[in-house]
């Protein structure tokens, strides 16, 4: 006799995971709710979870299919918080007082000219200048990082971003530098 068996046809195996998932369902979404704080979201990660147990189960046998889904609804709800925590650092969170309602319109189109004349800024640059400054102030290299990319030498670097900055503080404070 063979001390292993054959693998329950893909058939049985879906019904078992899904009456798992079915039984869980309750339990899942009210950890996902301590998680998350939010109970609409905890049913959505619930389900992300349960597809991604059944997707899972299709393409191989999972020892723990329990302990499965609550390790990806954890990792789900991991995913979300640092994905709403980003969000909420580029919401501009410290440039107003909000007091719990939206920015007004003229917010708003202030915010959109100050990117409209930066965007214009930008544009009078050389591309190697504007280049240097995107991958310097934007994406965070260093001088160094940026003349390895780049194939430049660190003091050509230098002097591109120099210019660039000047360039670009003369046009954003509206006069030009020739």
């Amino acid at each position: 006799m063979s001390s292993t068996s054959p693998r329950p046809a893909p058939d049985a195996d879906s019904q078992a995971i899904a009456e798992l998932y079915a039984s869980c369902y309750s339990e899942l979404v009210a950890y996902l709710r301590r998680l998350c704080s939010d109970h609409g979201q905890a049913e959505d990660l619930a389900q992300e979870a349960g597809m991604r147990l059944i997707s899972q189960a299709r393409r191989e046998s999972i020892a723990k299919p329990r302990a499965f889904l609550f390790h990806v609804a954890t990792n789900l709800a991991r995913d979300q918080l640092r994905r709403r925590m980003v969000s909420d650092a580029y919401a501009g969170d410290g440039d107003y007082d909000d007091g719990g309602h939206a920015p007004g319109a003229d917010h708003i189109a202030t915010v959109q000219e100050d990117v409209a004349r930066v965007s214009a800024a930008l544009n009078t640059l050389t591309p190697r200048a504007r280049d240097v400054l995107v991958l310097a102030r934007i994406h965070g290299h260093s001088q160094k990082e940026i003349a390895d990319r780049l194939n430049l030498q660190p003091k050509t670097v230098e002097n591109h971003l120099t210019r660039a900055l000047a360039q670009l503080g003369a046009a954003l404070s509206g006069r030009r530098k020739q």
